[in-house]
């Protein structure tokens, strides 16, 4: 880890964001939960789209981290549920989207509204900050309120 994400470790940067992790990769999917919670994110899991949207009955993610790819579901089905909720309350959750493809994974989907994308394996310290540039308005104030009640 870099001095960013030692920091970022001691304070908690990430506490109180909720974070939604959709990958069919079991090791992938923990790795990312495992270094969110570390952070003092609080993470959901999901192996599946399908899954992924259960769990947006009762679940509000402030972000969404999800592969692209998965056998005999669309990506397309989350992102247009998303586009859904931002219709019906305006609440905005962003999407990061992860892959193993090297070969225009963004390309062969130019329709699907996302906003970063990793190719895997990807810099660790590059994944959490892609998620503080997203969310950085509920980590701003996470961080706010953690120093005001702990001077």
């Amino acid at each position: 880890m870099n001095l960013i994400n030692d920091f970022c470790l001691a304070v908690g940067i990430l506490k109180g964001l909720q974070v939604l992790v959709v990958d069919n990769d079991r090791d992938s999917r923990d790795l990312y939960a495992f270094l969110l919670e570390d952070l003092s994110a609080n993470v959901i899991t999901a192996g599946s789209i399908k899954e992924a949207l259960e769990t947006l009955s009762w679940f509000t993610p402030n972000i969404i981290v999800s592969e692209i790819r998965f056998l005999g579901e669309s990506i397309y089905t989350l992102v247009n549920t998303l586009n859904a909720i931002e219709l019906d309350n305006g609440n905005h959750i962003p999407i990061i989207v992860t892959s193993t493809s090297t070969t225009g994974t963004c390309d062969q989907i130019p329709d699907v509204e996302f906003e970063e994308y990793l190719l895997k394996p990807f810099d660790l310290d590059e994944f959490v900050s892609m998620i503080v540039n997203q969310v950085q308005e509920k980590v701003t104030k996470n961080f706010c309120t953690e120093l005001l009640v702990t001077n």
